[in-house]
């Protein structure tokens, strides 16, 4: 039922907006002003970074508990330690207690992510899977620009603590809108089948499964480390150069930054939708999976081309428009070739690709902007998504799991 699966993946995106308030305002607030939680400006990258480290091990393990105790209970169980990790924000006034709720956040967070995910791909068919899944990740990315909008305004109007005492109950009213989404069992599979992604089977599954789940995995984190690691981590320092080879920018480079970050937010909610239809459509999910790494590739060639401030733009644009028809497709592929009893494990997988590939970036971006120049960091970029194009051309696409034996 098409109104079923637009209610839940609303549902879902909305308690997954909420949830992420308190995450999204330390991002917004705490590099301009650290010492309103208390911590040194140095300690700020540790803070900020936990999480994606934390969720390199929680992102499997999330998928092995849904799958093994079926998807609601996980999903509800990282909804509450999201509203207890915003409430820890509020309540910590110094370093380690801020980290200790940033690793909370981090385990929450694949939680959340990951049984999401799952849940989409349960209650669709093959044949309606792109659709489903692109609505999902357009409404997350809707969200998601809301709440930095949002973040910013308040921060502005009330300040760190007081923003954070309204994000406490929106996270809570997260976690009610969780519950109500999810309160028809059908929602996903209940639980494991006797004896399947039980104990320490993780790695074990996960060798089991279909060998050609590897190929979405590597074209997610070779995505996620130019674009969200790379690139958005650089993009500021890379505008800052052109502007001093060049000519001013109408607009100034701060305002630009966030400009473009936005603009790939709103990238990927417009893409999500076209790429779900595509999927559909085409049937082969490597079709758009490729066209999204070339519109991607053509972008990091851009930017590894010259350093004007509208070719800047340009670039950022084009990778942003690769990553709204790629993401959504390496999801759904991956999900095609996913037993349903093992899809969590699987998007476990995936998603640990992809934060691998996101947490390395910025240090691969930083390491290489000291030594020989950005441009050969966007480079470097180009020439991982031309690799990506290998695996989207010999590997063939497994057949979705309910029809193979």
């Amino acid at each position: 039922m098409p109104s079923r699966r637009h209610a839940l993946a609303a549902g879902l995106a909305l308690a997954y907006s909420l949830a992420l308030l308190g995450d999204q305002m330390l991002y917004v607030f705490l590099p301009s002003h650290p010492a309103a939680a208390g911590i040194a400006a140095a300690s700020l990258g540790i803070v900020l970074s936990a999480n994606r480290f934390v969720r390199l091990a929680a992102n499997s393990l999330s998928g092995l508990l849904s799958d093994r105790f079926g998807r609601r209970r996980p999903y509800l169980l990282g909804m509450g330690l999201a509203l207890a990790s915003t409430a820890g924000y509020l309540g910590s006034d110094s370093f380690w207690p801020l980290l200790a709720w940033r690793v909370v956040w981090g385990i929450a967070f694949a939680l959340i992510s990951v049984g999401g995910v799952a849940i989409m791909l349960d209650v669709s068919t093959p044949e309606e899977r792109g659709r489903t899944v692109g609505t999902f990740q357009s409404l997350l990315q809707l969200g998601t620009f809301l709440g930095l909008l949002l973040s910013g305004f308040l921060t502005d109007l009330l300040g760190y603590r007081g923003a954070l005492m309204i994000y406490v109950p929106l996270a809570a009213l997260g976690l009610g809108v969780a519950v109500l989404a999810l309160r028809d069992p059908g929602a996903g599979p209940s639980g494991s089948a006797p004896g399947r992604a039980t104990g320490l089977g993780t790695l074990g599954t996960l060798r089991r499964l279909d060998r050609r789940l590897l190929a979405p995995a590597y074209v997610n984190f070779a995505s996620l480390f130019a674009g969200s690691g790379v690139l958005m981590a650089t993009l500021g320092v890379y505008l800052t150069q052109s502007t001093v080879a060049g000519a001013a920018p109408l607009v100034p480079v701060a305002s630009l930054t966030g400009i473009l970050l936005a603009a790939r937010r709103l990238a990927g909610m417009v893409e999500a939708p076209i790429a779900g239809h595509l999927l559909d459509r085409l049937g082969d999910r490597r079709l758009v999976a490729a066209a999204g790494v070339i519109v991607s590739l053509a972008g990091f060639l851009v930017l590894t081309a010259g350093r004007a401030v509208a070719m800047v733009v340009a670039g950022v644009v084009l990778v942003s428009m690769g990553e709204g028809l790629l993401h959504p497709a390496v999801v759904v592929w991956t999900g095609d070739g996913a037993p349903a009893h093992r899809r969590g494990v699987v998007m476990g997988g995936l998603a640990t690709a992809g934060d691998l590939g996101a947490a390395l970036g910025p240090l691969v971006g930083y390491g290489l902007l000291g030594t020989v120049g950005l441009r050969a960091a966007y480079a470097l970029c180009a020439g991982l998504m031309l690799s990506a194009l290998v695996p989207l051309a010999v590997v063939r696409a497994a057949a979705p799991a309910a029809e193979r034996v």
